[in-house]
Parts: C-alpha cells; structure tokens; sequence
C-alpha cells in the first residue's frame, strides 16, 4: 500500500519546466546498499539558494531507475532539505521497497531533522 503523503512536501518548491539536468558535481547520498538493492539520493546546488535532487535505485526486482538532478522536478532552499524531501518521497513508496531501506530512511530522517545549534 502506498503512504499518500511525504511529511517533507512543504520543503519542496515548484519546479521550472524543460530544465537541464545537472550531470557532474553533485553529491551522492546512499540511503541503502546491500548489492542486491541500492537507494541512492543525488543532490546538487542549481544556484540561488537551489538544490536539487535525483536518485539512482537498484530494486529487488532488478529493475533500474534513475534521474539527474534538475530544476524540473522541483527544488529546495537547502542541501538538507533537499534530502529530508525525498527521504519521504521514499517513505510514500515504501511498498516498493524492503523493510530494511525503511528502516535506513527512518535514520536517515532522524540524522537530517536535528537542528544544528551552531
């Protein structure tokens, strides 16, 4: 069953149709990884307080899907953000995942949510 809500929707600004990909100079965030199944998140910084994301995922099933970052899809005022939003487009298709990249998302969230004090 899908989770019809991302709790980190409100990070997300729209996007700007036809935007160029970003293809270098971008971070690779690995949510999960065990060979068989690998959740990758992509961020880049698109200029003007924009970032970015894509992702790369390797599914059980064996399929493949990937995208480069890009305005298109939307953007974030921060790198973190930026992350935090799509951990929960993750969380929204949890189905399509296993139980322990859940569980690697659920870190992930704890560890980008705590504000920073400093």
């Amino acid at each position: 069953m899908l989770n019809s809500i991302n709790p980190f929707e409100t990070l997300r600004l729209p996007g700007i149709p036809d935007s160029v990909a970003i293809r270098d100079n971008f971070e690779t965030i690995v949510v999960y990884d065990d060979r068989k199944e690998v959740v990758k998140i992509l961020v880049a910084d698109a200029g003007d307080d924009r970032f970015v994301f894509g992702y790369d995922i390797y599914f059980l099933n064996g399929r493949h899907a990937n995208r480069l970052p890009s305005l298109e899809n939307g953007y974030c005022t921060t790198a973190n953000n930026a992350v935090l939003y799509f951990l929960g487009y993750i969380k929204k298709y949890a189905s399509r995942f296993s139980e322990n990249v859940g569980l690697a998302v659920d870190r992930l969230i704890g560890q980008y949510s705590q504000q920073t004090l400093f």
